[in-house]
């Protein structure tokens, strides 16, 4: 069997009625996927900890995404920052001085 790796997105994916509440039958075959020896890696809009922490509670594979792809949390303390701190602090400026 090839190894393969899931990544799934949760709001509005495995969440019950978009409500933030897991679909547990979706939790359960994720983690029969990584079970079977897959990778599920979740995706999200929100903070990569709190997808992270689903990887925890939810017995997937430890890795997630956060931020709409601008961080990757691989340990509850090893987060990979993938946006510049520059660009966003100038563009916090623009917007303050045209408020």
């Amino acid at each position: 069997m090839k190894k393969r790796t899931f990544a799934v997105d949760i709001d509005g994916t495995i969440t019950e009625n978009g409500g933030g509440r897991i679909h547990l039958d979706a939790l359960e075959a994720l983690r029969r996927l990584n079970n079977m020896g897959h990778d599920v890696i979740y995706v999200t809009g929100r903070s990569s900890v709190e997808a992270f922490l689903l990887s925890v509670f939810g017995g997937t594979t430890k890795i997630a995404v956060g931020e709409n792809g601008g961080c990757i949390t691989l340990e509850s303390d090893d987060h990979i920052l993938l946006g510049n701190i520059e660009e966003c602090r100038n563009a916090f400026e623009i917007i303050k001085d045209n408020i």
